[in-house]
């Protein structure tokens, strides 16, 4: 396993220094799951476009009905 360290400056609030190390411990383990799970993924970058394309438009129309009222 790597190990990563964090500078915290002079100053910064020790808890506030112990919080943002857990977030980033947390969103490492997300994208390293996420990198699993795709490693053997088919899918092109114009698939990837394409599916996210679809997903903000039908996002988007989602919240202006949300939000036309």
């Amino acid at each position: 396993m790597t190990s990563v360290a964090i500078r915290v400056p002079e100053g910064v609030d020790i808890e506030f220094a112990k919080r943002l190390a857990k977030l980033v411990e947390r969103r490492l383990a997300e994208l390293t799951e996420l990198n699993r799970l795709l490693m053997d993924s088919e899918l092109t970058d114009e698939d990837i476009e394409a599916i996210s394309g679809e997903i903000g438009k039908r996002r988007r129309a989602f919240f202006e009905k949300a939000h036309s009222d």
